[in-house]
Parts: C-alpha cells; structure tokens; sequence
C-alpha cells in the first residue's frame, strides 16, 4: 500500500532525529475512525441448542472482519461459518450494540448483524472450530472468527450474508460472551 496524499500532509516527525513517524495499519484505521465492535452476553444458553449470527454486508462495501472473541463458560462448543446463507427471518438487530471505538468519530457501520436469524440454507461451509469439554464447567476463551489468528482478517463479499453457527455441545446450561471487531475501509469517512 503507498502513501496517500493525506497521509504525505499529515506526516509527523521525530524532533530530535527528523525522522517520519509511523503507526501501524490497526492503529491508524482506528484513528480514521473506520473501525467498529459489538459485544454481549448470552445466558441460558441449553445443551444441544444453537446460536447463531448474521453478518450482511451491503453492496460495494470492504469490510474486513478481524475476530469474534468468545468467551465460553464451558468447553466442547462446535463453531462454524458460512457463506450465502439463506434466512427467512434476520432475527434480532444488533444495531444498538455496535458502537465506534473511535469515541471523537461520527462513522457509523454499514455491515448489519443480527443474532437469531431463521435459517433455511446453510450456505458454503468456509470453516469450523472445535472447542474442547472443559471439566467442572471452567471456561474458556478464544479469539478469531471461527480459527481465525490474531492479526489476520477476512475481507468478506461484498452484499454477502455470512453465518456463525455456535452448537453447545457442553451437557450443561452455559452462558457465553461475544465480542466481535472489523473495519470498513471506506477512505471518504476517514477522519470523520
């Protein structure tokens, strides 16, 4: 990627040693302003049952989807994603719980999500994750969408549905935390 030419007139540097200063990619999208989070907590969530979380992105959109933080409150938890779903129903807006951690920006997201969407077809399987049975109900964490490393992203379809699919295996009631973090790189916000 090269230099803009609002990143050439906003170049600071070292006083001392007039070199240019340098943030890293992350960082400086969230100074733009072009990075989002949702995040919640889900009780009762019953042996057997599944969760699961629609993720819309909208026609010429880049969005880049760093993680889905989980924190579970026992093991042996299936996770999967899809791509192209089908849903009769979106489910339950998440809207309200989106929030700009970019506290001095006026962005907000275009990609929607929504927890409890009726599924009719699952779509393309990109990838799965198995959580392992945790003894005596002792939990677990784990960052990545679906096995996704840190400081890796997926840059999702644009006007693509996905789907998380979350299966508790567990043999016991849990309850879990989310977390999810992406960008949107639509430069004409930056600095909003």
């Amino acid at each position: 990627m090269g230099l803009s030419p609002q990143d050439i007139t906003n170049a600071t540097y070292d006083p001392h040693t007039k070199a240019m200063s340098v943030i890293d990619r992350v960082q400086r999208i969230l100074h733009e302003g072009l990075v989002y989070r949702v995040s919640g907590k889900i009780t009762g969530w019953e042996n057997a049952a599944v969760e699961e979380y629609l993720i819309r992105t909208p026609a010429g959109s880049n969005i880049h989807w760093q993680h889905l933080h989980l924190s579970l409150g026992r093991g042996d938890i299936d996770i999967e994603m899809f791509e192209g779903p089908t849903s009769s129903a979106d489910g339950a807006s998440l809207a309200s719980s989106m929030i700009q951690p970019n506290r001095q920006s006026s962005n907000t997201p275009t990609a929607l999500l929504f927890y409890g969407p009726t599924i009719t077809d699952d779509g393309t399987l990109l990838h799965t994750t198995w959580f392992p049975p945790t003894a005596s109900g002792v939990g677990q964490s784990a960052s990545g969408l679906v096995g996704v490393t840190p400081g890796e992203e997926w840059v999702l379809a644009a006007g693509t549905d996905y789907l998380v699919r979350l299966t508790n295996n567990s043999g016991a009631t849990i309850t879990y935390g989310f977390e999810a973090l992406w960008s949107e790189l639509d430069w004409s916000k930056a600095g909003s």
